[in-house]
């Protein structure tokens, strides 16, 4: 058995997450803005998106692979559309503007839809899809990354895991939260049993040879959602071809197959794009009566009959939110090997760890 998860203080971990940014270059705003997001992430029990990142992102910016300094801006606007330019800054302060106003257009029109190009990896697509929920909308965002995913009956992968996450405001229920990859799983959940050095699930990710593995170690590239044609991998296909189109071509950053990342050589710029939406819910009918019907909704749902062993019936975002109030009571746990990770680059940047 390895060494047990540590306990961390969030705000501890966020503070330490943004000043070490700061030291590898970012502006304090910025840097931020990115720790927020990836303590949000960590926060909700999202392991695979959080703090064990960071070392990607210092990899990137210690490379000069990020633009300190860009000139987010606007290419074109209409009164229900946006699209920005990102110049190859950081992708979460990117996002976070980008869906800050496209909320901003949606409370004015009714709806918005905003893309982003030329940008970076960004975190959970939750989190910004989330930002609507605060103002009462309802949130939709997605993004391309690097090519992970192997089209159903491809041999090599061309398409990124392609999240997509929706959020919908309920009255007195907790709201609807979903946010997931269009690939059997995130290859940060291989990157966690890699560190614990465990078996993957069959169906998660395929070898060199594009053979389904339980290897992390050989694992080079991830399942469709669905895992085979005969489990409905091509629906998982579908649906990441769809994110592709809105954050790819339409955003006009690259499609998946031609974003760089860390398997990337030579390095270069990634030029990842994102798509987001938001909406007045009484754009399309009374409030009130949307509410009303979620939360009858909701509640029935949670309080369907489990099967035997089930303790209940889940909502999307009931699980993150379970996390979540663990996690702001005790501390995120941290694995020995990351806090490791994180103690370097902080003594790297002269940021002492807490932890």
């Amino acid at each position: 058995m390895g060494e047990p998860n540590v306990r961390v203080d969030a705000a501890v971990l966020q503070q330490f997450t943004a000043d070490v940014l700061v030291g590898f270059g970012l502006s304090r705003d910025e840097a931020a803005i990115t720790a927020e997001v990836l303590i949000a992430s960590d926060i909700r029990g999202i392991d695979s998106h959080g703090v064990p990142r960071l070392g990607y992102y210092a990899e990137r910016l210690r490379k000069g692979l990020i633009n300190l300094t860009p000139n987010f801006r606007v290419i074109t606007e209409t009164p229900a559309t946006i699209a920005f330019d990102a110049d190859n800054g950081m992708g979460h302060p990117a996002a976070y503007r980008a869906m800050r106003r496209c909320i901003e257009k949606a409370r004015e029109t009714g709806l918005c839809m905003a893309t982003v190009r030329h940008s970076n990896h960004f975190g959970i697509a939750g989190y910004y899809a989330m930002m609507a929920l605060e103002e009462g909308l309802c949130g939709v965002a997605m993004t391309n990354a690097t090519p992970l995913v192997i089209p159903t009956f491809a041999r090599e992968p061309y398409l990124s895991t392609a999240p997509i996450a929706v959020a919908i405001p309920a009255g007195r229920e907790r709201p609807i939260v979903v946010d997931l990859a269009t690939s059997t799983v995130a290859w940060g959940k291989i990157e966690i049993a890699r560190r614990e050095e465990k078996p993957i699930p069959w169906g998660w990710a395929l070898d060199a040879e594009g053979n389904i593995t339980t290897d992390p170690f050989a694992a080079v590239a991830l399942t469709p959602l669905g895992a085979t044609r005969e489990l409905g991998s091509h629906k998982g296909y579908a649906l990441a071809l769809v994110v592709e189109v809105l954050c790819g071509q339409l955003a006009g950053a690259a499609w998946s197959r031609y974003v760089a990342g860390s398997r990337t050589v030579p390095p270069r710029p990634a030029n990842i794009g994102h798509a987001f939406m938001a909406w007045r819910i009484d754009a399309f009918r009374p409030e009130e009566e949307f509410l009303a019907e979620i939360d009858q909704m909701l509640a029935e749902l949670r309080a369907a009959e489990p099967v035997e062993g089930q303790p209940r019936v889940y909502v999307p975002g009931d699980p993150e939110d379970l996390a979540e109030a663990d996690r702001r009571a005790n501390g995120i746990p941290v694995h020995p090997k990351v806090l490791a990770e994180l103690r370097a680059l902080g003594d790297e940047v002269g940021v002492p760890a807490p932890f």
